[in-house]
């Protein structure tokens, strides 16, 4: 018997140079044939390989003609020795797949910058394809934005990073972020805006985040802070009653701190002050309609146009009033004349008792001096006694025309609340004031101021004469 005869069939095949391959082994070929969904290779065998579409790439390859051509040389793994046909079936995923991760492992200590589309999305964050290699994006690393739904990155394509290869069972995983991507971005840009930003200028931006003490504003990557002082000319309790989160408002650049990043922005340098608007509006004199937003012991403070008067108490009424309460309370819609602007201290006075004749000059126009008139005791001091003339006037009688007699106090002789009958002495209309007395007749003092003409005596027998009479018979002495 020869010794082919006694050799195996695959001992036989090697000695004519007839390679030897099992399931698994990685194998080098020759293209001999391409399809559009499948190459045939020459392994040197009793069979040839096949090698489909789907196994030849991670990547979907629409036409492998378009990829491989005759002659080309192809490394493959064994997957089948033998299919219906008798071909060795093939497969380049596995030697693609660990080329691909030690890739991976290259770009993620070189913390390269690559690019996937999202193809999924769950409550936990959001997966993309990397060479063909599903990878995650946890929620907490797709945006620097808070709060942002998973769903709205679907069909989008982002730039990542590789943040590991690997889970925490030591499998395979790839887990990527865009966060620190856009991160980066952001830092970029914002350099660069920094390097732009001019104190004094006004640029648009929009409102990001609300706070008790002010606004955060974007300025195109930078983020400044616009303090509650800085959003209004009027006092405001918190941001939100001037500007909303999305808001896209001018603001002027107060200071620019580079080194430590801090901006300093003001809303209200952009607009015209109320204070300005009112000073065009209005002037001394005008009448104007104001609310009355706070009562103090000396006044009210009243807003007209946006800007805060006073109203003091002595101008609230011609005649003497204890409270401002009296009169008007907070709330209170009022008509007011302007009486004083004060633009260097941004101070304006208002008067309420102007818009109406001052009640003297209406009771004394046709009053005369010696007219008496009846008035009505309201207080009562050592000094003297006020009366009121008429219901809007008061006077004051000094304790020396309360009565004839001398008094201690004017209370021996009068009452609060009593009338009494009192004669004008004297009229002070640009004063605006009346002097009267209580006294209407005035008193004898001595008979010679009392009397006209001659004085008479009498005698003890009751005759009658006068110092005339005595006189005339010495007339003759004098000649």
């Amino acid at each position: 018997m020869s010794d082919n005869q006694n050799k195996t069939m695959s001992e036989l095949f090697e000695d004519y140079g007839v390679s030897k391959i099992r399931t698994g082994d990685l194998i080098k070929g020759t293209v001999i044939s391409v399809k559009p969904e499948a190459i045939s290779i020459n392994l040197n065998y009793k069979s040839d390989g096949v090698l489909t579409r789907d196994e030849y790439s991670y990547d979907f390859v629409e036409d492998l003609t378009n990829v491989v051509k005759e002659g080309d040389e192809v490394e493959a793994l064994v997957v089948k020795l033998g299919d219906q046909d008798g071909n060795v079936v093939l497969t380049r995923k596995p030697i693609e797949e660990q080329k691909i991760w030690e890739n991976f492992e290259k770009l993620k200590s070189e913390k390269a910058i690559i690019e996937t589309k999202i193809i999924e999305a769950c409550e936990f964050g959001i997966f993309g394809k990397v060479n063909g290699i599903k990878g995650f994006i946890p929620k907490n690393h797709i945006s620097i934005n808070r709060n942002v739904d998973p769903s709205d990155f679907v069909g989008k394509t982002l730039k990542v990073n590789i943040l590991d290869t690997k889970n925490r069972k030591g499998r395979k995983q790839l887990v990527l972020t865009s966060k620190a991507i856009e991160k980066l971005e952001k830092e970029a840009k914002a350099k660069e805006v920094w390097n732009t930003l001019v104190e004094g200028e006004i640029y648009e931006g929009t409102v990001k985040n609300l706070q008790a003490y002010g606004a955060f504003v974007d300025i195109n990557g930078v983020d400044g802070l616009l303090h509650i002082n800085e959003i209004s000319w009027n006092r405001i309790k918190h941001p939100s009653e001037v500007v909303n989160v999305g808001d896209k408002i001018k603001v002027k650049v107060k200071s620019i701190d580079i080194e430590n990043k801090k901006l300093s922005l003001s809303y209200k340098a952009t607009i015209k002050s109320p204070w300005a608007i009112f000073c065009d509006d209005n002037k001394v004199g005008q009448i104007v309609t104001g609310k009355v937003v706070r009562v103090v012991d000396f006044g009210a403070f009243v807003t007209v146009d946006d800007i805060d008067c006073l109203l003091h108490i002595k101008d609230i009424s011609w005649l003497r009033i204890e409270k401002v309460t009296d009169v008007v309370n907070v709330g209170d819609e009022i008509s007011v004349k302007i009486i004083n602007i004060n633009k260097k201290e941004r101070k304006v006075n208002l008067g309420m008792k102007q818009l109406v004749e001052h009640p003297f000059d209406k009771f004394a126009k046709d009053l005369t001096v010696g007219q008496i008139i009846p008035v009505k005791v309201t207080r009562i001091l050592l000094e003297g006694v006020y009366v009121h003339a008429s219901e809007d006037v008061e006077c004051f009688v000094p304790i020396a025309k309360v009565s004839s007699e001398r008094l201690r106090t004017p209370a021996k002789v009068v009452k609060i609340g009593e009338e009494k009958d009192a004669k004008i002495t004297y009229i002070d209309r640009k004063g605006k004031k009346l002097d009267l007395t209580f006294v209407l007749e005035e008193k004898e003092t001595d008979e010679f101021s009392s009397k006209k003409g001659p004085v008479s005596y009498s005698s003890n027998n009751n005759e009658e004469f006068t110092i005339g009479d005595k006189l005339k018979g010495l007339e003759d002495l004098f000649k």
